[in-house]
């Protein structure tokens, strides 16, 4: 089988494999092609198995308010890298101006590009959705309260001890913009039932603090504990 010239670049230059080596292929939607490289080309060729099953994406979803776009790639190559289920961009009052439809499609088509490359050198089986922009209002209508976790230096709760349905249940964490969520959003957020959270005593900056909640939510469902084969 003969991979495409972007799967060959990757092939050869960042993973940095050649003849004799085994890898995997993935559909993205679920499925793994154990294989053998039989030439670097390009293009590159490789000699194909029967596929199996991948494991499912983490039941975790990050709401995203919009930063500066090096910090949103790197929010997004991540959370790919760490096989999350989703991540929806949204609009708050504090955060970065909105761009045009135009602009905001190409800067979506872009992070799914990066989280492409993310979840296949990972070796994930499922590839991240990138959504959005959502309005705040209408993430919190779309998240279910007990799952819902607001990341706020404000919170209620420490994000580790209001995790522990986690495991059974979806979880969605809303992270702010730079400048973070507005005491409007924060008391809208109750409203709704979901809980608000700190991630310790100190203000994180936005990226970090959406790092740090995937890998405590990631924690709590027992990703980090996980093999990687897939169950047969």
């Amino acid at each position: 089988m003969a991979l495409s010239d972007e799967d060959s670049r990757h092939l050869t230059r960042v993973v940095r494999r050649g003849p004799g080596d085994r890898v995997e292929l993935t559909d993205g939607a679920g499925r793994l092609w154990p294989a053998t490289v039989v030439a670097a080309g390009p293009p590159a060729t490789v000699r194909v198995e029967a596929p199996r099953p991948a494991p499912p994406p983490a039941p975790v979803v990050l709401y995203q308010g919009l930063i500066e776009g090096n910090r949103l790639d790197l929010v997004v190559e991540k959370a790919a890298e760490l096989g999350i289920a989703r991540v929806v961009l949204m609009t708050t009052s504090r955060g970065r101006r909105t761009p045009a439809a135009e602009a905001a499609a190409r800067r979506l088509e872009r992070l799914r590009r990066l989280a492409g490359a993310a979840a296949r050198q990972a070796g994930h089986g499922h590839l991240l959705e990138v959504e959005g922009l959502v309005p705040f209002g209408d993430a919190l209508d779309a998240v279910r309260p007990a799952g819902g976790y607001l990341i706020d230096a404000r919170g209620e709760l420490a994000l580790t001890d209001a995790l522990g349905g986690v495991a059974a249940s979806p979880a969605a964490l809303l992270v702010g913009p730079e400048a973070g969520f507005s005491e409007d959003e924060l008391a809208a957020a109750r409203a709704a039932g979901l809980a608000t959270c700190r991630l310790g005593p100190v203000t994180l900056r936005a990226e970090t603090a959406a790092l740090v909640a995937m890998s405590l939510a990631l924690g709590a469902a027992g990703r980090f504990g996980e093999s990687g084969e897939a169950p047969h």
